[in-house]
Parts: C-alpha cells; structure tokens; sequence
C-alpha cells in the first residue's frame, strides 16, 4: 500500500487552475466524475455518479466521501489538493498498489446510526468479509447501521479478539481501518 502524501508524480491532466464546485460543468468535472467511479470500485464508500460533466450534490457527496477517506478537508471542493489525490489514488489502485485509507474515528456507531461513517464501516467490512473468506452478511453500503451491519461487526470483532458487542465504537474503529487497508 502506498500513503497518499507519498506520491511524488501526479498523472495528466494536470490541475486546471480553477476549483470545481457545486455549479461547475465540463470536460474536468466529466474526468474526475470517471475517476472517482474507478474508485468507488474499490472505495465502495464513495457513491457511484452518472458521468455528466455536472458537479451537483451527487458528485459533492462522491468527494467529501473520498476526502474523509483520505484526510483531506472535507469540503466537497475540487482544489488542487483534491485533484492530484484523486489522480493519484486511482493510479495507485490501477496499478496494484491501492492507497491506505486514513478514515478517522468519528464517535460510537450502534444500531440507529447513520451517514459516511457507517457507508464506510459497511464498506471496509465487505472487503475484509472478501479477504478472509469471513462468514458474516454481506453489506449493503447504505449508511444505516441495521442488523446485518451489527452482526458484521460481531463477527469481525470476535475474528479480531475485541469485545463482541456489535457495536463500532474506538477499538473496533481502530482495528477494522488497518484491516481494510491489509486486505486491499
């Protein structure tokens, strides 16, 4: 795995010199509309887009997605910034070398949760589910921590030797990231 700060050559096109925003269309709101699908294949936290050269609230929700993913601020702004590491994360990942995601704790999630957090609680787990041959349901990446989602959680916490409560709360947060990133 490689570390997104650790890239030091950022693939064509470069920045275009304007932040793509909410409002924005175009051939470079087109390009990482495609990239950040590329992604989501991997990344199944960011939401797929139709790729129609618009930046609405699909497109914004898709890259505040990949930027809390990735330690980036979350502002659902394409800046320079947010440009080179979306190229680079998608190179990576089509070259074999997929970029560790550096998703931080954001509180207790339980049954009733809901948002980003859970879509990438659901999100890891699959993979790690994937990688193990683990037996717990498969996820769908919605954002409603259900059921299925708290058995996952069980299960994965009891793979893990941690406290088997169904519940995401620091340990388990702490223990499910570096998971996904050895199993991708």
């Amino acid at each position: 795995m490689t570390n997104i700060n650790n890239s030091t050559i950022y693939a064509d096109p470069v920045y275009p010199g304007t932040p793509l925003r909410v409002g924005s269309s175009g051939a470079n709101v087109r390009l990482m509309q495609q990239h950040l699908n590329s992604l989501s294949s991997l990344y199944t936290g960011i939401n797929r887009l139709a790729v129609d050269g618009r930046f609405g609230s699909g497109t914004r929700n898709a890259v505040i997605r990949f930027q809390k993913q990735f330690s980036l601020n979350p502002d659902g702004v394409i800046g320079r910034l947010t440009w080179n590491s979306i190229l680079a994360v998608d190179n990576a990942m089509k070259a074999g070398n997929p970029t560790d995601v550096t998703t931080r704790y954001n509180g207790l999630l339980t049954l009733g949760s809901s948002g980003d957090q859970v879509r990438f609680l659901q999100s890891y787990l699959n993979k790690i589910r994937e990688a193990n041959n683990y037996t717990w349901p498969v996820l769908n990446v919605d954002g409603i921590y259900g059921r299925n989602t708290a058995v996952a959680v069980s299960g994965f916490q009891s793979a893990s030797n941690l406290t088997v409560d169904g519940k995401a709360g620091q340990s388990t947060w702490n223990a499910v990231v570096p998971a996904f990133n050895r199993a991708t």
